[in-house]
């Protein structure tokens, strides 16, 4: 009897080391992460109510390069995140992935990401990511270049397209105290090139950002946010001239941010598991520009505030699928103290938008 109990229980003791040995070599994996996303965007270029009736109107030829002010965009994504133990037990995660997006109507549009990150966990339940993604170019819209009217009058070929190239590199560090309370500190740093016209400004954002995740219930998380951005922007036209000569445009910013939102997480579906979120967003944004009104009647005395809030639900519809439900809205309200550009300003830079869409989220482990 003494000897079938030894056999059994030194069977059960090899097999949970092969279990244990299978368990640590599963730590060290590849995983792929494809994604499809179809949005319907109903004011692909911010215009304000004056600008969308002027396109709806067929006025101010020039101005529109566009056949339709709203659009669907397919977002097919895919990411690669290799997790290894490279420093003991604790782990590194090295993602990378490529996401462009089209417009079915506009192609004017279309655009890609490329992103690389490197996230290190470290003890004491700490964390640290450093990140970087490029963006070759990105169109904004159609702009009247007014040293051009000197030369060709109020004509069609005055408006000319306005877009940009974006670096960003980012880094964040976030703690977990107490139980569950996480704080996470970030820094992000920006460079835009912007292209050869009178929007000319390439200019460096920095973002310094501090973010509260915060469990309330068992399946209530809160969330609160504060970031700060400066803008360094100085625009001039002229060959001979620098951002330190110019007297043109000025859009040098700072801006605060604040976020407020949730995550809920429901009862089963189905025997799936699903959640809600909910953020809102409101950021107000100061420019500096020196120069006096008439001079620099987009920047000089202007404050924007804007507004946006998101609902996403998600739900795992198999193992390895997820499905996700959104509607974002988005809205822009600028203003100036310079009342001589208080009408202009707001033609320009105010907009409504909404979005929604569903995505589609397939991982693949190995």
């Amino acid at each position: 009897m003494m000897i079938l109990v030894f056999i059994f229980s030194n069977v059960g003791i090899q097999a949970q080391e092969k279990k244990e040995k299978k368990k640590k070599k599963k730590v060290d994996h590849w995983e792929v992460k494809f994604g499809l996303t179809t949005t319907y965007d109903n004011n692909i270029l911010k215009y304000s109510d004056k600008y969308l009736e002027r396109f709806m109107n067929s006025e101010d030829p020039g101005r529109f390069s566009i056949e339709t002010y709203d659009d669907v965009i397919i977002n097919p994504s895919m990411e690669v995140v290799y997790t290894a133990r490279i420093f003991k037990k604790y782990k590194t995660k090295i993602n990378s992935s490529f996401s462009p997006r089209v417009y079915v109507v506009n192609s004017i549009k279309n655009w890609y990401n490329v992103y690389i990150g490197l996230q290190q966990y470290l003890p004491w339940r700490t964390s640290f990511k450093i990140l970087y993604s490029y963006i070759p170019d990105f169109y904004v819209r159609n702009f009247r270049d007014d040293n051009w009217i000197d030369v060709y009058g109020y004509t069609p070929e005055v408006f000319q397209p306005f877009s940009f190239a974006k670096d960003n590199f980012g880094s964040y560090i976030r703690k977990t105290f107490l139980k569950n309370t996480i704080i996470r500190l970030s820094l992000y740093y920006a460079r835009y090139y912007h292209n050869e016209h009178f929007t000319e400004y390439d200019s460096k954002d920095f973002l310094y950002g501090i973010k509260l995740y915060q469990p309330i219930f068992k399946n209530f998380r809160l969330e609160a946010s504060y970031e700060y951005v400066t803008s360094k922007a100085k625009g001039y036209d002229a060959s001979y001239q620098t951002p330190e000569t110019t007297t043109g445009p000025d859009a040098s910013y700072v801006e605060d941010q604040f976020t407020i939102g949730f995550r809920w997480k429901l009862p089963k579906l189905a025997k799936r598991k699903n959640d809600f979120d909910v953020q809102f967003d409101y950021m107000i944004r100061y420019y500096s520009s020196p120069y006096p009104p008439l001079v620099d009647p987009l920047h000089a005395g202007r404050v924007d505030h804007n507004y946006r809030l998101f609902f996403v639900y998600n739900i795992d519809l198999l193992k390895s699928l997820d499905l996700s439900l959104y509607y974002h809205w988005y809205m822009r309200d600028s203003d100036t103290k310079a009342l001589i550009n208080s009408i202009y300003v707001s033609n320009e830079k105010d907009y409504n938008q909404s979005r929604i869409g569903l995505s589609l989220l397939y991982k693949l482990k190995f």
